[in-house]
């Protein structure tokens, strides 16, 4: 492709808190060759990447941002645009190889140091109770799912099904 037409952006979700994502993120703009970062706010979840000329770029103006979704993952949005007037046009795909470099880095420190990172950051008080907790979450909703087929197929009533749901989530 000669020239891309477009500012890019890419969005990526992650089983890990914030915290956890947005330290990826620093981690992964720093590691890679030809970008800075220009401004980070911990606070706000937001980081500015600035990146230097290239045979095919003027620079680009990229900024990152991390929203949770829950406690237990966030979801990163890259956006990436040139500095140039003349926009994206110059950037012969440079924009979107950079949204998905940052995005891959990221992911690739998540896996590599996410859990650490959490237990660092305190977020996991003991990596065991945790494994455990989550087997749980699997086991009752796998037996909510086996409700709903019976319940499906006719073999329980809806009142015996929301009876059993109930037992099952302890409420």
């Amino acid at each position: 492709m000669l020239f891309d037409t477009f500012d890019r952006t890419g969005n990526a979700e992650f089983p890990f808190p914030k915290q956890v994502v947005f330290h990826a993120v620093c981690a992964a703009v720093e590691g890679l060759k030809g970008m800075e970062i220009d401004n980070r706010d911990e606070l706000a979840s937001r980081v500015d990447v600035k990146t230097g000329m290239s045979a095919f770029s003027w620079g680009e103006k990229v900024s990152i941002s991390v929203t949770g979704n829950g406690g237990s993952g966030a979801t990163i949005s890259v956006q990436s645009a040139a500095k140039t007037i003349f926009g994206s046009a110059t950037t012969h795909g440079k924009n979107r190889e950079n949204v998905r470099e940052i995005i891959r880095r990221t992911s690739e420190l998540l896996a590599q140091d996410g859990s650490r990172w959490q237990e660092e950051m305190g977020l996991i008080a003991d990596p065991m109770l945790s494994a455990s907790s989550a087997q749980s979450v699997q086991s009752v909703a796998d037996e909510i799912t086996k409700l709903a087929a019976l319940r499906d197929q006719g073999i329980l009533t809806p009142d015996e099904f929301n009876s059993q749901k109930a037992r099952l989530l302890g409420s």
